[in-house]
């Protein structure tokens, strides 16, 4: 009896190593991808075998036409945060060129600054632009382009970038998802959706409540950023992350479960809310 079960656990184990991979994903974003990628998404595909090198060409608060400005100018002004084997190192005043040369990525991600998400004339020619950038200087050639639907502010919140969408959750949701649709239609060369503002509007709908933000804008430092983590996660893997056993300390496991469950939700149905 020993011997078969022995037997089960080695098979397992092979086939949990067949599936598992190495992957490296490049966000280049702002603080909203700081959220989503910067803790949690390590050990959640972690824990499925994958190993993940995670890349953020960070600029706090900058948007796509503020990123191409200073890529024409030629400007180091990137922070390139790193994560290898869980570890997170910093440089300052970087390249972006430099920082998609770094590693040979499968996949590097856009966003949009949050106030302009639902805004798409504010996308273009600058999404156009930095697409075609980044592939130029990628090592990878077949490297796969993904863009980062973020999060519609807290009904609450007082950010100046609240205004154009009526200061209304909802209003601010519906047109970013439009948005994001339609620069996916414009670019068939974005391959992928990562819909974190949709899991995010998904767990309001829960017992959560409209509480998922530290401020007016940001994630939570527990749920709300485990959440984009949990929406990352499967994207990148392909694999749910319903049932994952890891969760930040501050976060219980029954939060945990249905933090998972929005974001699954959100995959399968990436442009509407799944109450």
């Amino acid at each position: 009896m020993k011997r078969k079960n022995l037997v089960t656990a080695v098979l397992l184990f092979l086939a949990i190593s067949l599936q598992a991979k190495t992957i490296k994903v490049l966000a280049i974003g702002n603080s909203f991808s700081e959220d989503a990628v910067e803790q949690y998404l390590y050990e959640l595909c972690a824990e499925s075998g994958d190993q993940l090198i995670i890349g953020n060409a960070y600029r706090g608060g900058q948007g796509l036409e503020s990123h191409w400005n200073v890529v024409t100018k030629n400007e180091p002004a990137f922070s390139y945060r790193k994560i290898v084997k869980g570890h997170k190192t910093t440089k300052e005043n970087c390249l972006l060129s430099t920082i998609i040369r770094d590693e040979k990525w499968d996949m590097i991600t856009f966003q949009q600054v949050s106030q302009d998400a639902g805004i798409y004339n504010t996308y273009e020619p600058y999404l156009t632009n930095l697409i075609t950038y980044a592939k130029s200087y990628a090592k990878k050639k077949k490297v796969k382009i993904g863009f980062h639907m973020t999060w519609a502010y807290p009904q609450y919140s007082t950010h100046f970038g609240f205004k154009p969408y009526d200061n209304n959750q909802q209003k601010m949701y519906q047109s970013i998802v439009s948005s994001v649709e339609k620069a996916l239609t414009m670019h068939p060369d974005i391959k992928f959706v990562i819909p974190s503002g949709t899991a995010i509007q998904n767990a309001r709908t829960y017992y959560f409540g409209d509480h998922l933000n530290r401020d007016g804008f940001h994630l939570d430092l527990g749920i709300g950023r485990y959440i984009a983590a949990c929406t990352w996660s499967e994207v990148i893997t392909g694999k749910s992350c319903i049932g994952k056993n890891f969760h930040p300390e501050n976060v219980s496991e029954k939060d945990a479960l249905a933090a998972q469950h929005a974001a699954h939700a959100a995959v399968l149905a990436p442009y509407r809310v799944t109450n």
